[in-house]
């Protein structure tokens, strides 16, 4: 009996002694290198000689992938928005950022299905939808500080991005700021742009972890590093098939995917531009603040 409750022991301890690693699986608004980590099993051949799991988590908000890497359930988040890293930092919460992912300015769009709003000058008392805190909350800032507005100034509601996206069609809101795909698929059922994010901020997606993993497991973090940088050279070699695997993944045409590709910037580190730019997320934060 003894020895049956020590092996039980030894089971409990070896499967809490951290042989998985908990990934977050963000696939939007277009993040190619962990689309093909994960159809590829990339991670997985990495860490199977060492009998280390990967379990990957579809959390697509920033803030709740802030959350779950404090609280423990998550490891590595494999698609993070820095202002979401912002925000975490006014929580304590101490995140690492461990590779930069893309820069999505241009597939972040401000649109509209009202034939009589024109530009964003036409917004003036009209009813905006889109994520309250984050990427597209910002472009939404921007767009109309730089026509001489402020929030002040339209009926902002907050929503979801799919919310987003079934409330301008269904004529519930005059405008609302959609990414990517939900961009793309807005376009076709006939909405207009009236501004994408190019010149008016730059949106960065990183991969990023806890300040406690990152202390305990260097070498973990170094080898999801490593496997990130192989699945950039395997778009940059194997382009098509690695957007065949977006198009089975998000659902979309492949023509989609490679417009997405070309106006997604792949990017491994933050530039310096990119890091300056930082100072005008906080800025955005402390004003949606007051």
């Amino acid at each position: 009996m003894r020895f049956l409750f020590c092996l039980l022991f030894l089971f409990v301890v070896f499967n809490f002694s951290g042989k998985e690693i908990n990934v977050t699986y963000p696939n939007r608004p277009f993040s190619l290198q962990l689309i093909v980590m994960r159809k590829k099993g990339l991670l997985e051949k990495e860490f199977a000689k060492d009998e280390i799991k990967i379990k990957f988590h579809d959390i697509m908000k920033g803030t709740e992938q802030t959350r779950a890497l404090a609280a423990g359930k998550i490891d590595i988040c494999g698609s993070l928005n820095t202002t979401s890293i912002i925000i975490a930092a006014g929580q304590n919460i101490k995140i690492h950022i461990i590779r930069a992912v893309c820069n999505s300015t241009r597939t972040l769009a401000l649109m509209t299905t009202n034939p009589n709003i024109k530009s964003v000058k036409d917004l003036k008392g009209k009813t905006i939808a889109c994520d309250k805190g984050a990427t597209l909350h910002q472009l939404l800032l921007e767009a109309l500080s730089k026509n001489n507005m402020t929030l002040e100034d339209v009926n902002f509601i907050p929503m979801s991005l799919a919310e987003t996206y079934n409330a301008m069609f269904a004529g519930k809101v005059d405008a609302g700021l959609l990414a990517a795909v939900e961009m793309l698929e807005a376009k076709k059922r006939g909405a207009r742009v009236l501004t994408t994010g190019k010149r008016l901020m730059r949106a960065r997606l990183v991969a990023a972890t806890s300040e406690s993993f990152a202390k305990n497991h260097p070498d973990w973090v170094k080898r999801y590093i490593k496997v990130q940088d192989e699945a950039m050279e395997f778009i940059k070699t194997h382009k098509h098939e690695a957007l065949q695997l977006a198009t089975e993944d998000l659902g979309i045409s492949y023509q989609d995917a490679e417009w997405l590709y070309e106006n997604t910037k792949l990017i491994d580190t933050l530039s310096k531009d990119d890091k300056n730019s930082l100072k005008a997320e906080i800025d955005f934060l402390l004003a949606i603040k007051k």
